[in-house]
């Protein structure tokens, strides 16, 4: 094996990994959990938390509509 042979494998194995952590990160059964993720500033804060829910509320009306 030489240096050539190292870097390719090397290569190989960063796009796999690239690959499959872009696939785990935009699974939309992630969704949810990532969602959920975004909101972990705001868990302490019951002013900051009720400003999130009206604001999900409100996008989630203009979506229905």
């Amino acid at each position: 094996m030489d240096i050539g042979m190292i870097r390719g494998l090397g290569t190989v194995v960063v796009m796999v990994a690239f690959v499959g952590l872009a696939l785990w990160v935009f699974n939309p059964r992630r969704k949810r959990e990532f969602d959920e993720a975004t909101q972990l500033p705001f868990a302490d804060d019951p002013e900051a938390k009720k400003h999130v829910e009206q604001a999900q509320a409100k996008a989630a009306g203009s979506k229905q509509q």
